[in-house]
């Protein structure tokens, strides 16, 4: 561990935050995700502060996005720290405060530094008072937002290549259709069967 959490710290001045990251199992559920997180920082707790973080204290972020808007849970917890009362934020890795974009990278750096709150991992303790403490957060950040970038190129380059094979990527089938799965091998490909009677509107809709 580079920073060790100062003395005196209780987990009533600790907010916790779970969020599911791209790189998390893909099998598993959101849930059962922040559940395991959970159950890894309370063990963490246990040991460091000698109790868990308090549940009025744990801001679960069950929904999808990367920017600050697309968070509620983490808009409520950057309100909070603001409190001279919370003196940390404890996370699984400095990348589930969120791969964002350059700026907001700036402005989450800024609200941690000049709130004085640390950023705590089971790793390392950054404070961004410390600029080296605020270089390596701010590194780990980008590396993440990297690696956000990397994932949809390849994400882009896969649904693209399953286009090309004929498949229907979309996750709600067009009017007159149904999202149906076929095997190609062992392969199960989405595809679109015609719907009646929808069917029969849109052939009327063209006949007139």
């Amino acid at each position: 561990m580079y920073n060790q959490l100062p003395q005196g710290i209780t987990p009533e001045e600790i907010l916790e935050y779970l969020r599911k990251s791209r790189s998390d199992d893909p099998t598993l559920t959101v849930e059962e995700v922040l559940e395991k997180h959970e159950k890894q920082l309370d063990e963490w707790a246990e040991r460091n502060l000698g109790r868990h973080i308090p549940e009025n204290n744990k801001y679960r972020e069950v929904g999808s996005g990367e920017t600050i808007d697309a968070r509620p849970e983490m808009q409520k917890l950057l309100r909070l720290i603001e409190s001279p009362k919370i003196k940390g934020v404890l996370v699984k890795e400095v990348s589930r405060l969120g791969r964002p974009s350059l700026k907001e990278i700036g402005i989450i750096s800024e609200l941690f530094q000049y709130s004085n709150t640390l950023i705590i991992t089971p790793e390392r303790v950054f404070d961004l008072r410390n600029k080296y403490d605020k270089d390596a957060f701010e590194r780990e950040m980008m590396r993440g937002n990297e690696y956000l970038e990397y994932f949809k190129d390849i994400q882009q380059n896969g649904r693209l290549a399953s286009v090309a094979q004929g498949n229907f990527i979309g996750s709600i089938a067009p009017y007159g259709y149904e999202k149906i799965w076929i095997m190609d091998g062992k392969k199960k490909c989405p595809t679109l069967q015609i719907k009646e009677p929808e069917a029969s509107v849109v052939r009327m809709i063209f006949d007139m």
